[in-house]
Parts: structure tokens; sequence; C-alpha cells
């Protein structure tokens, strides 16, 4: 327990550099040692990462995916070629975990949001992120647009499924998944580019509307 509470403060900087090796009397030698170097190689293990990451990312922007090599990577990042394979084997899996933690926060919902406020949400983020998760989406890097459609399945079209299964019984649900979905990426990628005009909650309005007519059609057909 004694470990983890140093870890608490020296992490944290909640206590003076000259006051933390008073704390090394709490543990033996070998300990406090063990310690301090596992912490000096976590900072400059997340140091490297975010060079990597910055790089790639503005390599993203101003090259696009395809056109980016490794050694584009490591030269802007000036990091060694062994030191970006040791933490990625390729630049695929950089843009994996890349994905992975750009979803996390984009697909992130707080309880007490509406589908408009949460859709809402997500279309800001895109617009606030033009260098990193925008960049991607322009790229139509077919990776990430898989990645995107699934989280896009997962998260938003639950949201409108059930009126649309209800008007559409006939159509199978791979279908309508597929339709709303894909508007999605469509009225994103037209308001990132065309339709700057308007706010996020107007372009959310449209989208929904589309969606809604769509419902109320059929059950007027």
């Amino acid at each position: 327990m004694g470990i983890y509470i140093l870890l608490s403060f020296v992490l944290s900087n909640k206590i003076q550099r000259k006051d933390r090796s008073k704390l090394s009397v709490l543990f033996s030698s070998e300990q406090f040692v063990s310690i301090v170097c596992m912490l000096k190689r976590d900072r400059r293990v997340n140091k490297t990462k975010k060079a990597i990451y910055q790089a790639f990312l503005q390599l993203l922007n101003d090259k696009g995916y395809e056109a980016t090599t490794v050694q584009d990577i490591i030269d802007l990042a000036d990091v060694g070629r062994s030191t970006f394979y040791c933490h990625y084997e390729s630049k695929e899996l950089l843009l994996d975990e890349l994905c992975r933690y750009l979803f996390h926060h984009l697909f992130e919902r707080e309880e007490h949001l509406t589908t408009e406020d949460y859709l809402a949400h997500i279309f800001l983020h895109f617009q606030k992120n033009q260098d990193r998760v925008t960049s991607l989406l322009f790229s139509k890097n077919d990776y990430f647009l898989r990645q995107l459609h699934r989280e896009l399945e997962h998260h938003v079209y639950p949201m409108v499924a059930e009126d649309l299964q209800e008007s559409y019984p006939n159509i199978p649900a791979s279908y309508l998944k597929h339709f709303v979905v894909t508007n999605f990426i469509e009225t994103l990628t037209w308001w990132l580019k065309k339709g700057k005009s308007y706010t996020e909650d107007q372009v959310v309005r449209f989208y929904l509307d589309v969606i809604e007519m769509t419902s109320t059609k059929s059950l007027e057909i």
C-alpha cells in the first residue's frame, strides 16, 4: 500500500521535491530506486509517444495517411527507428491506437444529454479537431472509416432505429443501419467542407429531420 501512496504523491506533484526524499525512509533503498526509475521511464515513454502522436497527426493533415511513411514520422518526431518500433510495429498499429484514443473521447456520452445534444457534441468535436480526427475523415482512409462506421452503428443508430424499423419492417436492419450511418458521415462531411455558415445544432436538426421525414413518409404511404 505504501508504494501506491508514494506513486500517487510523486505523480500528482502534491509534495515538494525536497520532501520527496523523506519518503524514502518508508522503503528499502532498492524499492525507492526502483520506483523512481519506473516513474522516470514512464515519463520518457509518455513524452516519446506524445511526440510520435503529434508528428503522425501533422503528417496526416499535410500529406494524408497513404503518403506518410514511418520514416516521415520518426524524422518529424525526432526519435530513432528502433524507438518507434519499440512502441509500434507499424504505422497501421499506430493508426489503430490513435483511432481508439480519438473515438474514446468522441463518443463518450453523459447520461443527461438528449439525442440532439449528443449528436451536436460529435459534430462539434470534429469541427474543433480539424488537425486530428477530421484529417482522418477527409483522408478517406479505409481503416478509419470502418472503425467510424462501427462506432456510429453502436452509438448513433440505436437512437433512431426504433422508428425506422417500425416504418420499414420489411427492410433488413443491416440496410437501415447502413443508411443512417452513411448519411451521418455525409452530413458531417458536407458541414465541415461547405456548410460552415450553419451551427452544429442546425445541421443535426437537418439530419434528424431527414431521418424523421423518411419514417413519416413510410407511414403515410
